[in-house]
């Protein structure tokens, strides 16, 4: 079975990505050569270092989209932008999966966790996939129920606390 991405999520993805283009261009390119000299960065390091939070915030999100593909006995998310970068993992790889709840501004999405030695190893959510509750039915692996964590807790175990 093979995922169907949601177009308004990709869509989301690809206007965060031009928009930090943008500011990208507005600030090095726009400025030429001065970018070079000693006064236009005086006052600009934290300038500087926004630009390049939000690019790697831009970047992380292409990564982020994957095109999940389940067979028989494994699992294979190959990245939607460089099919080249792919992960296939056995069922038997993960532990065991839990459901989380997701907040964004359009209201809460579900999302399938796969948890290995109790670090989150991947996760499938209702936000890019139409098809999402059919991949989770379709992925055998050991399911532990619902995950109630607030989002900071979130954040915490996708940058690799354990459960």
């Amino acid at each position: 079975m093979k995922s169907k991405i949601k177009i308004t999520s990709f869509l989301l993805v690809l206007i965060i990505n031009f928009l930090v283009g943008i500011l990208f261009w507005t600030i090095f390119i726009k400025a030429g050569n001065r970018i070079f000299e000693y006064g236009f960065w005086t006052y600009k390091p934290f300038i500087l270092f926004l630009i390049i939070f939000l690019e790697i915030f831009a970047l992380s999100l292409v990564f982020q989209l994957k095109r999940i593909i389940i067979e028989k006995d494994k699992v294979i998310f190959k990245n939607l932008i460089f099919p080249f970068l792919k992960t296939e993992r056995l069922f038997t790889y993960y532990d065991f999966s839990k459901i989380v709840d997701q907040y964004s501004k359009s209201g809460y999405h579900e999302s399938l966790w796969l948890f290995k030695n109790g670090k989150l190893e991947n996760q499938i959510s209702s936000f890019y996939y139409s098809n999402y509750t059919k991949l989770k039915f379709e992925m055998k692996v050991q399911h532990k129920g619902k995950l109630k964590i607030n989002s900071f807790k979130q954040i915490y175990y996708k940058l690799g606390r354990k459960l």
